[in-house]
């Protein structure tokens, strides 16, 4: 069967329950593991969930979720909300099934750090790209909301290959001696000119190929994303997911 990817964003509308909130189900139904198992032989599905569509499921496969349908070769990758009550299924999904990481294994001597100037308990860790229009949306929220100021941040550069510019403006910030306040010109400020005063020598071959390395392993290929002190991920700008994580108890 050939396969055939379909991307597009999903809404699916006029489902109603108890309380205006759909609960997805772990499928452990063999017939429909079976067939989506012989449509993706060679990739890893982790489970199955089903959707408020019927005959449709959400296939998670790792930090990443498809939709399938029982009748259908084609798989449609987006987020699946609800327009009347903002209900995000995927996201709830992506949060319920993410593993937790060891963020021991991230090497935040690489980073740019942006220390609370009290003494805090949580920790953001935030691979960026200084180009990509979402990071600078999401550190934007960070510094008009004050998140700098309830969680040590540490900026992983991972600038992008379809951004142009990314990995000249990432070395001017890497190697800035003002680092902090360089990539806030360039994500808060919109400047894509500001004046740097580089350190001598400065090369950032080997930190953005450690950087790329750990991304990687996490299956991290796109950014804005988020690794909270407790090891949970956070993908996007997904400003209530780092609020919700910092009013944790």
């Amino acid at each position: 069967m050939k396969l055939r990817m379909l991307f597009a964003g999903l809404l699916f509308m006029g489902v109603t329950y108890a309380d205006g909130i759909f609960k997805p189900e772990l499928i452990m139904d063999k017939k429909i593991m079976e067939f989506f198992h012989k449509l993706l032989p060679t990739t890893t599905i982790n489970s199955i969930y089903s959707t408020p569509y019927p005959e449709t499921y959400a296939l998670i496969m790792g930090n990443n979720i498809i939709y399938g349908n029982l009748h259908s070769n084609y798989l449609m990758a987006g987020h699946m909300f609800d327009v009347y009550t903002k209900d995000d299924v995927t996201v709830r999904l992506l949060k319920s099934t993410a593993p937790k990481i060891d963020i021991s294994k991230i090497n935040v001597a690489d980073s740019i750090q942006s220390k609370a100037t009290n003494k805090v308990n949580k920790k953001l860790i935030v691979f960026i790209d200084p180009d990509c229009p979402y990071c600078r949306q999401l550190e934007t929220q960070i510094d008009e909301q004050g998140i700098n100021k309830k969680a040590d941040i540490y900026y992983m550069m991972m600038p992008l290959a379809q951004h142009s510019n990314a990995k000249l403006h990432t070395n001017n910030i890497l190697c800035s001696k003002y680092p902090l306040d360089t990539l806030k010109e360039y994500m808060v400020n919109n400047n894509d000119n500001p004046k740097v005063k580089l350190t001598d020598g400065c090369n950032i071959e080997a930190v953005l190929e450690r950087t790329g390395s750990i991304a990687r392993e996490l299956a991290i290929n796109a950014t804005p994303v988020i690794v909270t002190g407790d090891g949970s991920m956070i993908m996007g700008a997904d400003i209530q997911g780092i609020n919700e994580y910092l009013n944790k108890k």
